[in-house]
């Protein structure tokens, strides 16, 4: 299989359809659960319905409703199907890289044995004359040739099997729509970030969790491919402004996340130059036939190998609530002492 056959067989095999449909019920069940602790809502199934309901109303995801409504035919949950069917299309793309690990094991085997049978024969010559030196020399060099020759092929194999490899991981670690780290990169990096507290415990972090204000307006008003090309501009402006400080991530909708190595205050002051920029930002859409102007809201928190990722997490996201109940297009900050 050639890099363009299996290029097209990669793009046709990792469909993203069901880890973004995936990723959006677990937006929308997070932000349900968030809801009812806070509003103290008895645990009933009906309650958890409604609310489920409503916060998928509200990130403009109303599709994720059929995918989790009882089928009273069936009996059975498409949520099911979906995952799979998702389950499936992992299991193939990991079942390429398998069959790439097997390829390459095999052409370095046939180097090792080519380089023993190379050995056995300059041992041999110690038992030679002169005259069979010279014999054993010239097939040497022979066969050195055919050696070369085949080991520069393996190098090329092993290459573009390379190439091929990295284009696939950056493909699954990729959000689609805005070009920016999606949330299977975020999980990976935040395992990084664990390991890391093992070897090194003094260094810090920082985790900043962004959201467009009022994003479901401009769905509404305007559709989806409009809210579509202000999430690819915002992204771009964000990534362009962190580019050599942290790692951009859409978390899922329209929230992103950043982690940074910066210091708390030096992260809180870019933010707040980008909160000011994204006020004189014109967010272009519909070959310039839409002009929208919007805000977003931070929360920042601090974390250190004393505490648990996952709390520097939530504390982030309980200051982007703080952020949006003040009145949007502000900066909320958790000072960890």
């Amino acid at each position: 299989m050639n890099k363009g056959q299996l290029a097209y067989k990669v793009e046709e095999e990792i469909d993203l359809k069901w880890k973004d449909t995936l990723r959006d019920i677990c937006e929308v069940a997070r932000i349900c659960l968030h809801n009812l602790v806070g509003s103290n809502t008895p645990p009933l199934p009906r309650c958890y319905e409604q609310e489920f309901e409503q916060a998928a109303i509200h990130l403009g995801k109303e599709h994720v409703l059929e995918m989790v409504r009882l089928d009273s035919e069936k009996r059975a949950y498409t949520m099911r199907t979906a995952i799979l069917q998702a389950s499936e299309r992992i299991g193939q793309a990991k079942g390429l890289l398998e069959h790439f690990d097997k390829e390459a094991r095999k052409e370095l085997e046939n180097m090792e044995s080519q380089l023993r049978r190379i050995d056995t024969e300059i041992l041999e010559l110690k038992n030679l004359g002169i005259k069979g030196i010279v014999d054993s020399a010239r097939s040497l060099k022979d066969s050195g040739k055919g050696f070369v020759a085949e080991l520069s092929d393996v190098i090329e194999k092993i290459s573009l099997q390379q190439d091929m490899l990295r284009e696939l991981v950056h493909k699954v670690h990729e959000d689609p729509l805005t070009g920016v780290f999606n949330r299977r990169a975020w999980e990976r990096d935040l395992q990084s970030l664990a390991q890391a507290f093992q070897q090194d415990g003094t260094f810090s972090y920082c985790i900043v969790m962004a959201d467009l204000d009022n994003f479901k307006e401009i769905n509404d008003r305007y559709g989806h491919p409009v809210g579509d090309a202000v999430l690819r501009q915002f992204a771009g402006l964000v990534r362009e402004h962190f580019s050599t400080d942290a790692t951009v991530y859409r978390y899922g909708g329209d929230e992103f996340s950043i982690i940074s190595r910066q210091e708390l205050e030096d992260v809180r002051n870019e933010l707040e130059k980008l909160r000011k920029r994204l006020k004189g930002a014109v967010f272009i859409a519909m070959n310039g036939k839409v002009q929208i102007k919007l805000s977003v809201s931070f929360g920042l928190s601090k974390g250190d190998a004393s505490r648990p990722v996952h709390d520097v997490i939530s504390e982030a996201d309980q200051m982007l609530y703080l952020a949006k109940k003040a009145g949007r297009d502000c900066i909320r900050c958790a000072q960890v002492l």
